[in-house]
């Protein structure tokens, strides 16, 4: 037998760690240190079985709480208080005895917790942690029912079993209204307290600007920036595509938005990406480079191959690009040379005699290009986040001293020897590489993958992608080496996969789809003939009724009889074979068939099954195995007699 008490009070604390868990990392301190505290104390006085708060002790506690936390209450900060004031109300419940009124109260503050959190942040958890509730909730209210009617009561495993799959049959029966309402119900793309303060957005890996030597070393960011939807591609192909940056003054290099008009040719093959960005404050749209097509209406396209927003959003967006990725770009029309050859007004007396070499023993812009290249290759350069040269002369001190540095070092004095030897170019921000989840089907891209690199314009050919920073010594160790696919990893991408399913599938789920599956319906729904629907229905219908008087025929075979049926037909068989007495329906009842029988096998199975079916209950697996093993002792006893 099962204490119904017992149950309840551990659904009560379950319930109430499903309410605390999701809200816990938008507390302060003190709410937290209450929830732990309260949670204890209530587990350690269940164990000891007496209660030393008592209920008017805990009313008291919270008054000063509520106080305090309403003084705080104000336009600026509404959620704060109420969120902390909800915890310590549910730590001082948890803290006492769980009786019905207030385990209830308990189930009630939990729900309030929960859905207090998606205030602060909309991710699947909160589904998981939802859906746990309401099943908990369901169930446990079920169990209080039968606890008020007793305190002490208890139920046997079989009945016990029953009343968990009714109570939670109500909630499962709840689901197609789910599917139902989800298409039509409104919703928000952020939580909702960002609408009454908007938190810090993010900034991405890369800035509007590369400026080398402002920093002696970059630490790396682990946020997320974008997922891309995609087959998987070869690693050098990987190279996102942002900004482009064409006027350097010094050290630092920035975009002139007004470029000098080109006109792409794309003639490879492109490959299709379904860009997924994370929110953030920059209207640039990343893709891989080099996008061909937009598939965004809100996307303005400059001649350089940079897309940006028209204006900033704070919610989710999606997007769709065709990309070219061999890495070079033909033009239909003559560039504007004397634009990307632009250079500083004061340029290091080695930078010049380093490009007057150049020139000089190059004729054309490719043969300038590979002279340039082989001096990176072949200088001793290292790839490198920390250690950086800062200062004015930070690029000189690059190329001809520290020869240590980051993308932007690379990236930044490669262009400038570059335009200083006459060949157009222009620096290109984004990001490369990026993980491929294999579950969800595409790339994850922090900000730790963003990267500098150098487009410069071949005659001939076009703009071709070239990375310095690949030239680096020390370049295979920085890009080549592949991360461990351990099991921590394919846990944490199938982890990842079931948020971006969230995102895209719940999220990003906005007015416009919801208008979009309208027309659908209603287009559909005008095109129905319902003259064919039902010729269409009749095979289905046909196998439906075949399937009905399959299962009527053999309904009364064995297998689907229950195991009282079972064990009774063949009791009246044995009676009827062994005793002579006619069990036909009609007849004598079991306790009549004992009286005839005058059997001690016959009336202790009458006994123990009339003791359970006419009490309107199943038997026990106990009982059942008594009866077959008097079955089979009634069955020697008619051999016997035969």
């Amino acid at each position: 037998m099962v204490a119904i008490r017992s149950l309840t009070a551990i659904l009560t604390y379950v319930i109430g760690l499903c309410g605390m868990i999701p809200l816990f990392p938008w507390l302060s301190a003190f709410p937290r240190v209450i929830l732990i505290v309260g949670l204890l104390i209530g587990l350690w006085q269940d164990r000891r079985g007496e209660w030393l708060l008592k209920p008017w002790m805990q009313n008291v506690a919270i008054v000063p709480v509520f106080i305090y936390y309403a003084l705080q209450f104000n336009r600026t900060n509404p959620a704060q208080p109420v969120i902390s004031v909800l915890a310590v109300m549910l730590a001082v419940r948890l803290s006492g005895e769980k009786s019905v009124r207030h385990s209830l109260q308990i189930y009630t503050l939990s729900m309030f917790c929960l859905a207090s959190s998606s205030l602060f942040d909309l991710n699947p958890v909160f589904l998981i942690y939802l859906g746990l509730l309401l099943f908990l909730v369901a169930l446990a209210l079920v169990l209080l029912t039968f606890q008020n009617q007793g305190h002490d009561m208890t139920v046997s495993k079989p009945d016990l079993k029953r009343i968990i799959f009714s109570a939670l049959l109500m909630p499962v029966l709840t689901v197609p209204l789910l599917l139902l309402f989800f298409p039509i119900m409104p919703r928000t793309q952020m939580p909702l307290w960002h609408f009454l303060s908007p938190p810090p957005t993010r900034i991405t890996g890369y800035s509007d600007a590369v400026e080398p030597g402002s920093q002696s070393s970059i630490a790396e960011s682990r946020s997320l920036a974008f997922r891309a939807e995609m087959p998987r591609q070869v690693q050098k192909q990987l190279y996102w595509r942002g900004t482009v940056f064409n006027w350097t003054d010094g050290n630092k290099w920035t975009r002139v938005n007004k470029a000098p008009t080109e006109q792409a040719e794309f003639t490879g093959q492109t490959v299709r990406q379904l860009i997924y960005p994370e929110p953030s404050a920059v209207r640039t749209l990343i893709a891989l480079d080099r996008p061909a097509v937009f598939a965004l209406q809100r996307a303005l396209r400059s001649p350089d191959g940079v897309f940006e927003l028209s204006r900033i959003t704070s919610g989710r967006l999606s997007y769709t690009v065709d990309s070219q990725t061999n890495g070079v770009i033909a033009q239909r029309n003559a560039i504007n040379r004397r634009f990307y050859t632009q250079l500083p007004d004061l340029l290091p007396s080695r930078i010049n005699d380093l490009a007057s070499e150049i020139i000089s023993s190059g004729e054309d812009d490719r043969t300038r290009v590979a002279l340039l290249e082989n001096y990176f290759r072949n200088g001793g350069y290292r790839y490198s986040t920390v250690d950086l040269v800062t200062g004015n002369r930070a690029l000189e001190q690059f190329l001809f001293n520290k020869k240590q540095g980051n993308c932007e070092f690379f990236a930044s004095s490669f262009a400038l020897l570059l335009r200083a030897a006459g060949v157009p170019c222009r620096l290109v921000g984004g990001y490369l590489g990026g993980e491929y989840n294999d579950f969800g089907g595409y790339y994850l891209v922090t900000d730790a993958k963003a990267h500098v690199w150098v487009e410069a314009y071949i005659e001939g050919s076009g703009w071709e992608r070239i990375d310095p920073s690949s030239f680096a010594a020390n370049a295979g160790e920085v890009w080549v080496a592949s991360r461990s696919r351990s099991l921590f990893l394919r846990f944490s991408m199938a982890l990842d996969s079931l948020n971006y399913f969230w995102n895209r599938s719940v999220i990003s789920y906005d007015f416009e789809q919801q208008v979009n599956i309208a027309r659908q319906v209603g287009s559909r729904l005008q095109g129905i003939n319902p003259s064919k629907i039902l010729l269409n229905f009749v095979p289905y219908l046909a196998g439906i009724i075949l399937l009905a008087i399959l299962l009527f025929a053999v309904r009364r075979t064995s297998i689907f009889h229950t195991r009282e049926q079972r064990v009774l037909s063949r009791f009246l068989e044995i009676v009827e074979r062994d005793f002579s007495i006619s069990t036909a329906e009609g007849g004598v009842g079991l306790f009549e068939i004992a009286s005839l029988a005058d059997n001690s096998h016959v009336s202790s199975f009458v006994e123990i099954y009339a003791g359970a079916v006419y009490h309107d209950r199943r038997l026990t697996d106990d009982e059942y195995l008594t009866l077959k093993h008097i079955l089979l002792s009634l069955n020697s006893f008619g051999s016997k007699i035969s």
